[in-house]
C-alpha cells in the first residue's frame, strides 16, 4: 500500500481493489485506524506504535524474554553494569528498556539508558552520542542494543574509543538479522526472536478470521534465544561453527541442502563442520538438518488447507511420494497420520 494515499481514500482504495483481508505493519497511526474502521478482516502488527494503540491485535515480540536473556547473558559474563541503548519515541524501544530496567534492578545490578531521538540513529551523530556516553560507564560493562543496528553503532564507537569487544565492552543487539551480525567485526551476539513464526502466526490469525482455517489450526512459536558470536563471549573456533551452522540451517529448514551446501554456506570445510557437530551436540550436521526438516514439514501439515502435494514442493520434493517416503523414515507415521494428530 502507497505510503502517499491519504487516510481518507484508503476506504476507496481497499474497495477498488477487492481486499478480502489484510496485514498491516508499520503505518502511520491516522491510517491504522482509518483501516480498524473498515468492514475487512484486518491484523495489526506492532511496529512502531505507541502504548495507547489499542487497534494492535496481531502477534508480537515478547519484550519480556529480551531483557531477561540479554540480562542472564550479562550475569553470566559477570559483568556488574550493564546499559541500553534505547531509540525514543519507540514502543518496542521502550518496552525493552522497561524489561531490562527492572530484571537489572531485581539483581541489584547497576545500570544506565542512553536514548537517542530519531536524527541520531544509525549514523555518525549517534556513534558519537554513545561513545560520549560509554566513556561514562564502569569497565567492564555489558551493553544491550534496542536492535542490531544500534548494536553495530556501538560495536563502531567502541572502535572510536579503542575499547576491547567483549574485554571492555560486551554488546548485545536484538533480531538477529544475520547479514548485519556477522559481517560486523566482531560479530554480533543478538537476541533471536523467531520473527519467522510471529509472521505465520500472524497469517493464521487473519486465516481464521476469514473463515479459511478453523480453530485447532495453531502455530508453534519457538521462545526467542540469544545467538551467541564475539561481541560478547570470546568462543573457541568449533564453539563459533556449530552457532553459525544452526542458524543457518535454522533459518533455511526446509531447503534439500547437503553437508558441504553448508559448510560452505558458514564459510568453512566440510570436516570443520563435522567435527565442530561432533564436539558440541554429538549429532552429525545431516542428522541435524533431518530434524528440524520434520519439525518444519510437520508445521505445514498442521495446515489443513494445503494439500500434500503443496507441502510436499515447499518441502522441496518433486513428488509427494519423496515426502511420504522420508516423513515415514523419519517418524514412522505417514503425512496424513501426522496431518491427523
Amino acid at each position: 500500500m502507497s505510503s502517499s494515499i491519504s487516510a481518507n481514500e484508503l476506504e476507496e482504495y481497499v474497495a477498488a481493489r477487492q481486499v478480502d483481508g489484510m496485514l498491516v505493519r508499520g503505518l502511520k497511526e491516522g491510517k491504522a485506524l482509518a483501516l480498524a474502521k473498515l468492514d475487512v478482516p484486518t491484523v495489526f502488527i506492532r511496529s512502531v506504535e505507541g502504548e495507547d494503540a489499542e487497534y494492535i491485535n496481531g502477534p508480537h515480540p515478547d519484550d519480556q524474554a529480551i531483557g531477561r536473556l540479554a540480562g542472564e547473558e550479562f550475569g553470566y559474563l559477570n559483568l556488574g553494569y550493564w546499559g541500553f541503548v534505547h531509540w525514543e519515541g519507540v514502543m518496542w524501544s521502550e518496552a525493552r528498556k522497561k524489561t531490562f530496567h527492572a530484571y537489572a534492578t531485581e539483581l541489584g545490578v547497576k545500570n544506565d539508558t542512553l536514548s537517542l531521538p530519531q536524527e541520531a540513529r544509525t549514523n555518525w551523530a549517534g556513534v558519537k552520542r554513545i561513545a560520549e556516553w560509554l566513556e561514562t560507564l564502569p569497565k567492564p560493562c555489558g551493553v544491550l542494543a534496542c536492535k542490531d543496528d544500534a548494536g553495530l553503532d556501538v560495536l563502531q564507537a567502541c572502535r572510536m574509543l579503542g575499547y576491547a569487544v567483549p574485554d571492555d565492552v560486551a554488546v548485545i543487539g536484538v533480531d538477529n538479522d544475520r547479514l548485519l551480525c556477522e559481517s560486523s567485526s566482531p560479530a554480533l551476539t543478538s537476541i533471536d526472536l523467531k520473527a519467522a513464526d510471529l509472521g505465520r502466526a500472524a497469517v493464521v490469525q487473519l486465516g481464521k478470521m476469514l473463515g479459511v482455517l478453523g480453530d485447532d489450526v495453531e502455530v508453534p512459536q519457538a521462545p526467542a534465544v540469544v545467538v551467541t558470536r564475539e561481541s560478547s563471549q570470546r568462543k573457541e573456533r568449533y564453539a563459533l561453527i556449530c552457532q553459525r551452522a544452526i542458524d543457518y540451517i535454522d533459518a533455511r529448514p526446509l531447503k534439500n541442502m547437503n553437508v558441504d551446501y553448508v559448510a560452505k554456506g558458514c564459510g568453512v570445510s566440510r570436516r570443520a563442520l563435522e567435527r565442530a557437530f561432533a564436539k558440541y551436540l554429538d549429532r552429525s550436521p545431516a542428522a541435524v538438518m533431518r530434524e528440524k526438516r520434520v519439525v518444519a514439514i510437520e508445521l505445514l501439515l498442521k495446515d489443513r488447507t494445503s494439500s500434500l502435494e503443496s507441502v510436499a514442493h515447499q518441502a522441496g520434493f518433486s513428488e509427494c511420494s519423496g515426502l511420504s517416503n522420508f516423513i515415514k523414515r523419519m517418524t514412522g507415521k505417514s503425512p496424513g497420520e501426522l496431518r491427523e494428530e
